[in-house]
């Protein structure tokens, strides 16, 4: 028989087993370890959850992935006897008697799944589950190992515990979808047998306990993405955060958006306490702040790191020019390959602050965000020559930022020459085009004025033979009633 009729023909054999369900689940100890995934497609396709709890309380692999049955079956129930499957081994005379392998059930979406048809659905399903961005390896099969992953490991030892892969995204008021509810309560009750371990964790405007409730559940040093969207202003709550938050030892990834830094000398012994717990993360790589007060604080945040960081993105934080003249003389800055400052007012910089920082990160920087920062024509051009030495910029955002048509064709002209490796590019609608108010685009936007600025500057990529750049505007906001014009 030809190797490509074989798998067919176990998903026959699967599909023919399970059409006797009383039948199949006993005869699991005599059957070969090839017939088990497809069998577990199949269970999951006709929402078999007896076979699927018996599956999973055999299953003759290290590792166990469900997130693309997940995505094509979105059943609660099917998830449910996963759980069901993850209890200690059955009796005697109970269903299966061979002894489950497993050590890692992974729960989370590759990026090939998240681009798939039936994803929305199970999203919906599932609110709290976070999808992976991380760009998916060679397709396997739905719950089938990876072959590397049958050899590396020997027999499962009887105290080994199973490993819960998940990616979760957490979002207040705090009501735990029934699995997830079930996933947590199982984890607390079983002793260390099961391990929560979470990736990425994204958590917004959650209660308090709440969160600090979930963090004491998940095994920390797994995480390597944390995302926190809220205010923690009460200086008790910021230091039990803190304490979670330096527990997490091997953490990549940091977002904080409206996190209440207390620098003020009440909060001295706060935020002290909080960079203290923030130094402790060796293997930070990003660092995410936004809508938070950080003027002529940056440095005290910086300077804590171990290591220099790869992203920063300081966003909406009412910088000042100190600020970014430390960063431009920081460790931080000849290492950077994405910067983001969108958000804060950086016109009273240039010259000066804003060119030296461009300068400095000259030699790395693949991504930079300037987007609403109130730089007008002249500013553009005065940080030019620094922006042309970026030679490794391949995106830039400048939505926002109220310049003129000629402005954005003299922008556009010396980067398509000077930057060969920029591609993408977020570019203002000129100030002809549209009205701006507080430094922000505001709608309804003059579209014949527009597609005229849009084809001097398709004409102008042809000219200089950059047809491989995209020059991309944003979609401004409706412009407020009570605002008729403004100049």
């Amino acid at each position: 028989m030809s190797s490509p009729a074989l798998p067919k023909l176990l998903e026959l054999a699967a599909h023919s087993l399970l059409s006797s369900e009383a039948w199949g689940i006993p005869a699991l100890e005599e059957f070969t370890v090839d017939l088990f995934p497809p069998l577990l497609t199949a269970a999951f396709a006709r929402g078999r959850k007896k076979a699927v709890k018996a599956l999973v309380q055999a299953w003759p692999f290290p590792f166990l992935r469900l997130g693309s049955l997940i995505v094509q079956w979105p059943r609660q129930d099917s998830l449910q006897a996963v759980l069901d499957g993850l209890e200690d081994c059955p009796g005697p005379g109970a269903w299966p008697s061979r002894r489950s392998e497993l050590r890692v059930l992974d729960l989370t979406l590759d990026f090939q799944q998240v681009q798939s048809k039936g994803v929305s659905e199970a999203l919906a399903r599932f609110p709290f589950w976070l999808p992976s961005t991380v760009k998916a390896e060679a397709s396997q099969a739905a719950a089938g190992p990876r072959p590397a992953e049958n050899t590396k490991r020997g027999p499962k030892q009887p105290w080994e515990p199973v490993e819960l892969h998940i990616d979760l995204f957490l979002r207040g008021p705090f009501k735990l979808d029934t699995f997830l509810s079930g996933l947590l309560t199982k984890v607390e009750r079983s002793g260390g047998s099961l391990r929560l371990c979470c990736r990425k964790l994204h958590i917004e405007e959650m209660p308090f306990n709440s969160l600090i409730g979930i963090l004491k559940t998940l095994e920390l040093q797994c995480i390597q993405e944390l995302e926190v969207f809220d205010w923690f202003r009460a200086l008790s709550e910021q230091s039990l955060f803190a304490t979670q938050l330096g527990r997490i030892c091997n953490l990549q990834s940091l977002k904080l958006a409206y996190y209440h830094w207390a620098f003020s000398p009440e909060g001295e012994q706060s935020s002290t306490y909080f960079l203290s717990q923030l130094s402790k993360l060796a293997h930070l790589q990003k660092l995410h702040l936004s809508y938070s007060y950080l003027s002529g604080n940056l440095h005290q945040v910086l300077s804590c790191l171990q290591a220099p960081l790869l992203a920063l993105e300081i966003r909406s934080c009412t910088l000042l020019d100190t600020d970014v003249t430390y960063l431009s003389q920081s460790p931080h800055a000849t290492c950077l390959k994405r910067l983001d400052l969108s958000g804060n007012n950086l016109s009273y910089m240039v010259p000066g602050p804003l060119e030296a920082l461009l300068g400095q990160v000259s030699g790395t920087l693949q991504h930079l965000d300037l987007n609403h920062c109130r730089l007008k024509d002249a500013h553009l051009s005065a940080i030019l020559p620094a922006l042309c030495r970026c030679s490794r910029l391949s995106s830039l955002g400048l939505s926002d930022n109220p310049v003129s048509r000629a402005g954005l064709l003299s922008l556009l002209e010396r980067t398509a020459t000077g930057l060969t490796e920029l591609k993408r590019v977020l570019y203002p609608i000129p100030v002809e085009c549209c009205v701006y108010l507080h430094g922000l685009s505001w709608g309804p936007v003059n579209k014949d004025k527009l597609c005229q600025v849009q084809a001097e500057m398709q004409a102008l990529l042809q000219a200089v033979q950059r047809a491989d750049m995209h020059w991309s505007p944003p979609l401004p906001s409706p412009l407020p009633v009570r605002l008729v014009q403004f100049d």
